[in-house]
């Protein structure tokens, strides 16, 4: 039995409330992404490698979980609907296991089992409440369009909880009162940077929540028949659909190829590029910068070209703009490292390549939901959840590749516990510049090839819901 869709467009309200949910993903990814490799290998004193595991080993069994999180959120039945309750159920915990894994540093630094299981808690966590969250996507709306707002809100409010993270990051909390020094090396500013983070997750976790309940228990329930499989009868539906093999094959390469820009970061632009703390503050601009722009580029690209094509090119775009500034340094062309020039045209690349990744992330999460429809049509049953879990699991193993590279490119140029950058011969630098530019752009070719194979374009999803019976009765809200 098909659920009725909503009329188009969505009311802003509900727009930015969904949006809201995705802080929590954002700011998530900023510390476990940008900042907890550098924290536990230079500050703490592990070594990269075993920092780098941990990081991938809780992604695995993240991402092992998640089919069935989407699975029992699909299943859940309860007066506030089937996504809600797991949003309020888990933001408190979440908040509280965030905090302790940045205000603990004694204990985690002499356990890295209990290290494991702190990472392990807050990713399992943030998917109890991403999955749900996104899966409202395809509940929401059936239109092709809206669909891509909801998805560009998603990114914009995710980024901005990451941005945010960052700047306060940059610019106030690891920042050192000591010339010379790097903030980024002293545990000082980790703890407040912790707590902030805690304290965002939890208000935006529950005023996402909260901003979208009365529309979403205003929706009629979903048949009680409406799934009839097994657990693991629709997860492996999930992973037979070829449009989502398709989607996934890319978007491993997508993710990780953002993975390995934001956990290299700090790495390159202190190592490589030699910048200080006064210039590390740049950066949350040239972000935010991509972050806009391609919020307000990607509806249009969309339009014109389509989700797919749009996504093939971006990523091409970005591994090319990644490449350009490391081979100009390399090859004798670009100007004096840590000067003004030399920093600006830095941030301009960089703008310019994230800008593309995150277009290419938006982009190919979007083309999640009309699948949900495709799988409908074949099989009578919809299964948003395990859909949205299913892609989601794919970016954890993208987002361990990439953590993964970035681990063993550490490793391969022996940075140990508070290496001053002056310290690291010029030819072990040069190396490390021809390895990242060169594994981005290969990334970019994986996730374009990858993504070539993906059928389902706007007159296909029309055609399916015009199959489905697409003209629903409108939505009305309880007052």
């Amino acid at each position: 039995m098909t659920a009725p869709a909503l009329p188009a467009p969505l009311p802003m309200r509900i727009k930015l409330a969904h949006g809201l949910g995705s802080v929590t993903l954002g700011i998530k990814e900023a510390g476990l992404t940008t900042f907890f490799m550098l924290y536990y290998n230079q500050v703490l004193g592990f070594d990269p490698r075993t920092v780098s595991l941990v990081l991938i080993g809780a992604m695995v069994i993240d991402a092992l979980v998640d089919p069935l999180i989407g699975r029992l959120s699909d299943a859940t039945r309860t007066r506030f609907g089937r996504r809600l309750p797991w949003l309020y159920g888990a933001a408190v915990p979440m908040a509280i296991a965030w905090a302790l894994l940045w205000v603990s540093p004694d204990i985690a630094q002499h356990s890295t089992l209990g290290l494991i299981v702190n990472v392990v808690a807050v990713r399992i966590l943030v998917s109890a409440c991403e999955i749900p969250s996104v899966s409202l996507v395809a509940e929401l709306t059936r239109d092709y369009d809206e669909r891509t707002t909801l998805m560009r809100f998603r990114f914009l409010f995710g980024w901005l909880g990451g941005l945010t993270a960052t700047a306060l990051a940059y610019g106030y909390f690891l920042t050192s009162d000591e010339p010379g020094q790097s903030g980024l090396l002293e545990a000082a500013g980790y703890t407040e940077f912790g707590l902030f983070g805690a304290a965002m997750i939890l208000v935006t976790t529950l005023g996402s929540a909260l901003g979208q309940h009365r529309r979403i228990v205003s929706l009629p329930p979903p048949a009680a028949t409406g799934h009839g499989n097994s657990m693991l009868a629709d997860i492996a539906l999930a992973f037979r659909n070829p449009a989502f093999v398709a989607l996934v094959s890319g978007a491993l390469f997508i993710v990780t190829g953002y993975a390995t820009t934001i956990a290299s970061i700090n790495y390159m632009m202190l190592y490589v590029w030699q910048l200080g703390d006064a210039q590390f503050a740049w950066y949350p601009l040239g972000l935010a910068i991509a972050v806009f722009g391609a919020f307000a580029a990607v509806g249009r690209a969309h339009r014109r070209f389509g989700k797919r094509d749009t996504a093939i090119a971006a990523a091409l775009f970005s591994g090319a703009l990644a490449f350009v500034p490391y081979a100009a340094r390399n090859l004798g062309f670009w100007p004096e490292l840590g000067g003004t020039t030399s920093v600006f045209l830095l941030l301009g690349f960089m703008t310019l390549s994230l800008f593309g990744q995150i277009v290419a992330n938006i982009s190919a999460a979007s083309m999640v939901a009309e699948i949900v429809e495709a799988h409908e049509v074949d099989h009578g049953t919809r299964i948003e959840g395990v859909f949205f879990a299913g892609y989601l699991m794919t970016q954890k193993f993208g987002q361990a590749l990439g953590i993964f590279l970035v681990g063993q490119l550490v490793a391969f140029a022996g940075l140990g516990e508070r290496m001053r950058p002056e310290d690291l011969p010029a030819d072990t630098a040069t190396q490390m510049g021809w390895i990242y530019a060169g594994l981005m752009v290969l990334i970019g070719v994986l996730a374009a090839l990858g993504l070539r194979r993906y059928a389902i374009d706007r007159a296909s999803h029309e055609a399916r819901l015009a199959l489905l019976g697409g003209g629903a009765p409108a939505h009305k809200e309880r007052s």
